[in-house]
C-alpha cells in the first residue's frame, strides 16, 4: 500500500437516520493547529457510500466494515482530498466527482451528475464559484438528509480542536452554530444577493437532518436552521 497520511484521532461511528452514519475526526493544519472534520457514510443499496472521507484507525475500520462494504466514494469539494486516495486504494470504490473537480492524487472519477450513486438523491451545485469547486448532496431518507462539505458547517462545538485551532477558527468566524463561514464566502467572492442566488437551491430544500464536513450532525428541523444560516450570511 502507498504511503498515505496516517489515521488521526476520531470518535465512534454514530447513526443520523436510517442508513446514514457519521464519524467525527481531526485534521492537522500545521504545527499545533488541529481542527475537526466529519465523514458521512450512507447505505447506498449496493454498498456503502463515503462522503468527506476521513481515514480511521484499525478499530474504526472494523466498525465501518460491520456496516457493509465501501462501494462508492464521493468528492463533494476541491477543499477536501487528504484521505480520499487512501479509501480509493483500500476499498477500490467507484469514485464520483464534479466534472471540474481537482482530483489531486485521486484518479479521475465518474461525473456525479444529477443524483450520483444513490437513487432518488440530488446533487446541489452553486453555480460558477470563483474559489474551489463544491457541491452538496441531498438524500430522501429520514425526512430528507443534507450532506455538505464546507459551504455550510456546524460550528456549535470544537470537538477535537487543539487550543490554537480553537483560537484560529474563532477569529476566522467558524463559530456560532450552523453557519456559512466568512472564509468560504471570501474565497468564493460571494456576498449579498450574489451569495443568495448561489445558495438559493440549498435554501429551498426540505430536510430534517444535516451533516457537513465539519462538526456534529443536526437531527430534526435542520432545513430551518440551514436556511437561517444562509439568510444571515446574505445579510452580513
Amino acid at each position: 500500500m502507498a504511503n498515505f497520511p496516517k489515521a488521526l484521532a476520531h470518535g465512534s461511528i454514530i447513526p443520523i437516520t436510517d442508513g446514514v452514519h457519521c464519524v467525527r475526526g481531526s485534521f492537522n493544519m500545521g504545527p499545533a493547529v488541529t481542527i475537526g472534520r466529519t465523514m458521512t457514510v450512507v447505505d447506498g443499496g449496493d454498498g456503502l457510500v463515503v462522503f468527506n472521507a476521513v481515514r480511521l484507525s484499525e478499530e474504526g475500520e472494523a466498525e465501518l466494515e460491520k456496516l457493509g462494504t465501501v462501494k462508492h466514494l464521493v468528492k463533494l469539494s476541491d477543499s477536501h482530498c487528504v484521505d480520499e486516495p487512501y479509501y480509493a486504494d483500500r476499498y477500490q470504490p467507484t469514485v464520483w466527482s464534479m466534472p471540474t473537480a481537482k482530483m489531486g492524487d485521486l484518479s479521475v472519477g465518474n461525473p456525479i451528475g444529477a443524483e450520483g450513486p444513490i437513487q432518488g438523491a440530488k446533487v446541489i451545485g452553486f453555480g460558477d464559484l470563483k474559489g474551489w469547486a463544491e457541491s452538496a448532496y441531498w438524500l430522501p431518507v429520514g425526512g430528507g438528509t443534507l450532506i455538505t462539505c464546507d459551504v455550510v458547517q456546524n460550528c456549535t462545538d470544537q470537538e477535537r480542536f487543539s487550543f490554537i485551532g480553537r483560537i484560529m477558527c474563532n477569529m476566522m468566524g467558524f463559530k456560532g452554530g450552523v453557519v456559512t463561514p466568512p472564509m468560504w464566502r471570501k474565497v468564493q467572492k460571494l456576498k449579498g444577493a450574489e451569495l443568495g442566488d448561489s445558495l438559493s437551491t440549498l435554501a429551498e430544500l426540505k430536510f430534517e437532518n444535516f451533516v457537513s464536513g465539519h462538526g456534529g450532525p443536526v437531527i430534526g428541523g435542520a432545513d430551518k436552521i440551514v436556511k437561517g444560516a444562509i439568510a444571515s450570511a446574505v445579510a452580513a
